[in-house]
Parts: structure tokens; C-alpha cells; sequence
């Protein structure tokens, strides 16, 4: 599903198998964020040259960053392209490529910090394959010195567009420094589209090999698209096309409370809009419509806009999620000619009274090498001191540093490419990391949607403090003759007073809190560091088959210390039990068991010989009469781990 907030791809730095190994500079610490001012002003509008339409098309979404390769070398030839599918071409088949456009790259000039472009040449190229690259129109042209500029190239000789024929527009340079950023990229997750990130690569020349192959990869799960476009004119070019690109709503409500849904729409057709409506249809009701207008700024060709559609109720409770379809009707007062005019989302519908308080767990992204990330510390620590009593669960989920914990670096990778960054309950992104008020009003708006389920638990060392013991309580929402199907358990545990390491500061000599007064490097005890989650097959019957509503469920689990869990000082961890739902992967709801607590089961252990003696595996199962191998032996309130012979 479309993210409105912040798309997702993994952040994988290698970007495919191949002769060479060509890899980006990392995101988040080495790429640049993109100067608003580059942006803000149109590639082009439309325009009318008699009877015909000049339009802009890119499959790419505004440029967000910019980056280079690792190792580049000059006189290296990099090539940046896009596809112009089956279906684009169908589309655009009759009309007239007259222009391309893209931007120059930057090399920071030290002295006065503007960006400046040292690749004086570029060839622009039209090929129906790139491997073997073999363009049938190329044209060589100048690039300014400017650098992140966005300049649109005529092409001398232009290309009318042929219905079922494919094509890929690019262009390709030489790289003149080791430190040339060329790469402008959406770091939108365009899911199966991969026609947008074609990057190729071409050596340099060698006595041995005097005319290297070009070779050519798509990096769209690992950047989003590549930024750049045609200038496409003509009689017939598609009109009146909104795109529905995507809906979402919050996670739950209760049956006739009104919720809202937020959609994303896309202006595919050469027209600007200016007004647009829409049917709204939750579960079996029926559509209801609503109109939106633009006013005085209407939407190009190729921008995107969000709007939100509120007062909607639904009154037919259930354990299945209800659907919610946005479907844009009428562009301009005319019928939407888009095949993609609608987007589905849904919610569940809880009956009044019988929801749960719902826990927020906040997984922040985090890393010492961020500078950036001293944002989300504040933020953080400003959670622990507003929620001391668990409502808000913080878990600091670091990457690529010292404190990395390589039972969350999936979870990284599934969530996010850009730090510092955060998710609610894995569904909802954090907009604002900082300033604190901001995440803390999404945090607390989050709160507010019951959830269907609830967890409580408490928690122990076994008598080694190699483990820890979770006993879980799980209530629900509604009768279920398959939870275990539907939802499971996760266990996980974090540590304070971490360290102390080295944060880098970016914020050093400005406003932002109590970093602005701190140096650029910056020693730090960090707390809530994720340090292990056991999150394994072995916990998919964690919940059981059948429940009922009003009845609690009682599940117990081991977590073993691994060794890569590398925690500094078992005092200090925390405990966590994640509800998930197996589907779609959010959190329902979270309960945790702080250090205090957590210490206080080894305090509280009394022997009692007098008391039975009973042995579990693993797993937490009660075993009756345990064969050879490791168990949980409890008597009374003492329990260690065991070998039987």
C-alpha cells in the first residue's frame, strides 16, 4: 500500500550481482537532502501551440536526495535512463518526444559553499534495448556549471512515440572527479515499477579493452526512481486522467463513530486541474460523494496531491477488516478516464464496549554516525519522562553502529531508508521526529483508536540471568474460531545507559534544545536500545486457536540471551511483548516490563521446598513428565533452566 507519510524500501547497499559491483554511497549519512529552491518552481507548464499540448513526463516523483557511487573513478561513463513501457506508449502513441530534461549533478565548491556541476558534456540517447546498448539516436549536449540545476534539452531531431514499442530515453556522461554527485533520486517506493531507475555503467577505456561494455541495473529498491523526464507535445495526448495512487485510514473505530479516510491522487493527463469528485463506499453502504476544488493553483501533469474525506461511520461491527474504496469519478466536471481511479483500504469496526486501551510502541531509527539523530533523542527521552508508566514504549532501533542489533536490522530495512525516522506501532510514520510536540500529538492521536486486542504480562530472570520468562495475558475483541491465524506473539528486550559512544551532532551552534550548546561530537549514555527479538516460527501458536471474547489467554515464553545480543548490563534491560497481526504486520497492541520490575523477580525469588516441582520446555509449555533434554523447572517462585538426562 501507498505510504503517504514516508515511503519504504529497504536500504540494501549493494545493488545487484554483476561484473562489477556497483554500490551507492550509504543513504542517510552520505546522501544529500535536496534543496527545497531546486524544486519549488514548475519543469515546464503546460502549453498550447495551436491545436497541440506540450507536457512533462517522468515516472519519477519530486526529487527528494542526491548521491554518488562508492569508488567511482573519473572518466567513468555513467548512464541514467527510464522506460517508457507497453503501456506508456500505448498511451502517449501519435504524440511527439521533442525535449528531455534532467539536472546537472553538484560538487560542493569549498569556498563558497554553492553547488557547482563539473561534467561539461552529456548524450542524450533514445534505445529500444539496453543490454546490448546499441541507441539509435544519440545527440551530444553542454551542461551548464550550475549545479542541481533542472535544464531541458531539445532534441534535434524529434521522436514521435510508436504504439507497442518501448523505449528508453537517458542520457550519459563522464564523470570528472571521484566527488561528482549525479545521481537524483525520489526515494519513493514504486513497488513492481522499475521503470524509473536505470542505471548503467561503462569503465574506462584500457589498452586491453579499448571499447568497454555498457552495463545496466535498476536501483529502485534501492533509491526510488532516478529524476528526469521528456517534454512530450502533440493533438492527442491523454486528458481529463486523475490516478487514485493510494488510501489509508486509522487502524480501528467503533461502529457508527466517525472516522476519516486520506487518499493520494495523481493529475496523468496533459490538462491541469482544477476540481475533481469522488465516491467513498465503506464495507456493503452506500458511495457517498464529495467534491474538491484547487482554487488558484491548479494541478500539473505528474504532481500529486493528498486530501482527506471525514464524517464517514459505519455500523456493522466484525472481526474482518471493512473495506473503505476511494474512486475519483469526474476531473473538471468530465468522467476521470483513468483505469486506476480507485484505491482500497479498510478498517476494522469494533462494537462499542468492547475495545481495549491501546499501547503505542514507537521504533525509532536511529544511528551515531546520523547527524541528525540527536532529533530524535530528544524526542525519545521526552517519551520515557511523559509515559513512565508504559502507555508509550520506546524502542531505539539502531543501524550500522555500535549498538546494531541484528534481530531488528529486518526490521530496519522493511521500514525505513532515511534517519533519524520513526514508526508507530508499524503502521503509522512518524511526520515529525522534532520538534517534540509534533510526535508526541500523532502519538497521542494514535492512542485514542481502540485496539481489538490487549496484552499484559509480567516477566522474570531464570536464576542464571541468561533468559528471561514472559507469562502473558491476551484478551480480545471478539469470538475467533482462528486467532492463531490472525495474530502472534513477539518478545523483545531493550537497554538504558548504553555505552557511552560517540554521537555526531549537526546541530552544534544552532536552537535545537540542549545539542545546539553541544560540540559536533558528542560522548552519550543512550537508552531503549533494541538489543534482541524473538520474533521466530516458534511463537506463530503463541495465541490460541479459539478464543472468546471477556475470557484471558495465558502463554509463557523463554527468551535466551544470544551471544550478538551483546548487552552491556542486565539491570538495565527492559521487556517487551508485542501482539502482531500476522496479515498485515502491525503491532495491535504491546505491554513492557521495566528494568525495575524486571530486577525486582530476582529480589522477590524465595525457595520453598515444600512447594511442587513442575517442568516446561522452552517454549513455556507445561511438560508432565519431561524426557532428555533442556527444560524450565519451577517450584514455587524459584525457576531456572534445567538438563535432564
Amino acid at each position: 500500500m501507498y505510504k503517504f507519510l514516508l515511503t519504504i524500501f529497504a536500504a540494501a547497499t549493494t545493488l545487484g550481482a554483476s561484473a562489477f559491483t556497483i554500490e551507492l554511497k550509504p543513504i542517510g549519512d552520505e546522501a544529500k537532502t535536496f534543496p527545497e529552491s531546486s524544486v519549488s518552481a514548475p519543469l515546464r507548464s503546460n502549453s498550447r501551440a495551436g491545436s497541440s499540448v506540450a507536457m512533462n513526463y517522468t515516472p519519477a516523483g519530486n526529487p527528494y536526495s542526491y548521491t554518488s557511487l562508492q569508488n567511482q573513478k573519473v572518466g567513468m561513463k555513467l548512464a541514467q535512463a527510464f522506460e517508457m513501457t507497453g503501456d506508456i506508449v500505448n498511451k502517449f502513441a501519435g504524440n511527439t518526444m521533442e525535449s528531455i530534461f534532467f539536472f546537472t549533478g553538484v560538487n560542493m565548491d569549498e569556498s563558497s559553499q554553492a553547488p557547482i556541476n563539473t561534467i561539461k558534456k552529456a548524450t542524450v540517447f533514445l534505445t529500444y534495448t539496453l543490454e546490448p546498448f546499441e541507441p539509435f539516436y544519440t545527440q551530444e549536449v553542454t551542461l551548464p556549471a550550475d549545479g542541481l540545476s533542472l535544464k531541458t534539452f531539445n532534441l534535434d531531431t524529434p521522436y514521435t512515440i510508436e504504439s507497442g514499442k518501448p523505449v528508453y530515453v537517458g542520457y550519459y556522461y563522464p564523470l570528472s572527479s571521484a566527488n561528482d554527485n549525479t545521481l537524483i533520486f525520489d526515494a519513493i517506493d514504486h513497488g513492481d515499477d522499475i521503470s524509473g531507475g536505470w542505471l548503467g555503467m561503462q569503465m574506462p577505456a584500457t589498452t586491453t579493452d579499448a571499447n568497454p561494455e555498457w552495463e545496466f541495473i535498476n536501483v529502485a529498491s534501492q533509491v526510488g526512481f532516478l529524476y528526469l523526464g521528456a517534454v512530450i507535445s502533440g493533438d492527442s495526448l491523454p486528458t481529463n486522467y486523475i490516478s487514485c495512487m493510494g488510501a489509508d485510514t486509522q487502524p480501528t473505530v467503533y461502529e457508527n463513530e466517525e472516522f476519516s479516510v486520506k487518499f493520494m491522487i495523481q493529475n496523468d493527463g496533459a490538462d491541469d486541474i482544477n476540481s475533481f469528485n469522488v465516491e467513498v463506499k465503506v464495507g456493503d453502504s452506500e458511495p457517498q460523494a464529495c467534491g474538491f476544488s484547487f482554487n488558484n493553483q491548479p494541478l500539473g501533469y505528474g504532481k500529486s496531491a493528498v486530501a482527506t474525506v471525514s464524517g464517514l461511520t459505519y455500523g456493522t461491527p466484525g472481526l474482518e477488516r471493512a473495506p473503505v474504496t476511494v474512486t475519483v469519478t469526474t476531473v473538471n466536471g468530465k468522467p476521470n478516464n483513468s483505469q486506476t481511479a480507485s484505491a482500497t483500504t479498510a478498517i476494522q469496526v469494533i462494537p462499542e464496549g468492547r475495545g481495549f486501551d491501546r499501547n503505542v510502541v514507537i521504533e525509532e531509527f536511529t544511528g551515531t554516525w546520523c547527524q541528525y539523530c540527536p532529533q530524535g533523542i530528544v524526542t525519545m527521552e521526552a517519551i520515557r519522562e511523559a509515559y513512565p508508566g508504559g502507555e508509550v514504549i520506546p524502542v531505539a532501533v539502531h543501524y550500522k553502529d555500535q549498538m546494531v542489533s541484528s534481530s531488528y536490522v529486518k526490521i530496519s530495512q522493511t521500514y525505513t531508508s532515511t534517519y533519524p525516522n520513526a514508526i508507530i506501532n508499524r503502521q503509522a510514520y512518524v511526520e515529525e521526529i522534532y520538534p517534540v510536540e509534533s510526535c508526541f500529538e500523532q502519538v497521542e492521536k494514535y492512542m485514542t483508536y481502540p485496539a481489538p486486542a490487549k496484552v499484559t504480562a509480567t516477566a522474570e530472570f531464570d536464576s542464571s540471568k541468561s533468559s528471561v520468562i514472559f507469562h502473558t495475558l491476551t484478551s480480545f475483541s471478539f469470538d475467533n474460531e482462528k486467532a492463531s491465524d490472525d495474530y502472534y506473539l513477539a518478545f523483545a528486550v531493550t537497554e538504558d545507559n548504553v555505552g557511552p559512544y560517540t554521537q555526531i551532532n549537526g546541530f552544534a551552534g544552532t536552537d535545537m534544545s540542549e545539542w545546539g550548546d553541544k560540540p559536533s561530537n558528542v560522548s552519550v549514555l543512550f537508552n531503549d536500545v533494541a538489543r534482541q527479538l524473538n520474533d521466530g516460527t516458534d511463537l506463530q501458536q503463541s495465541v490460541p486457536d479459539v478464543v472468546e471474547f471477556g475470557k484471558e489467554y495465558e502463554f509463557s515464553y523463554t527468551m535466551k540471551f544470544l551471544a550478538a545480543t551483546n548487552i552491556s548490563d542486565k539491570s538495565n534491560l527492559n521487556a517487551i511483548v508485542y501482539l502482531i497481526n500476522k496479515h498485515t504486520g502491525v503491532i495491535e497492541n504491546a505491554c513492557m516490563i521495566k528494568n525495575a520490575d524486571l530486577m525486582a523477580s530476582i529480589k522477590n525469588v524465595v525457595a520453598d521446598p515444600d512447594a511442587p516441582v513442575e517442568y516446561f520446555n522452552l517454549q513455556g509449555v507445561r511438560v508432565a513428565e519431561p524426557a532428555r533434554g533442556f527444560y524450565i523447572r519451577r517450584q514455587g517462585s524459584d525457576s531456572s533452566i534445567v538438563a535432564i538426562d
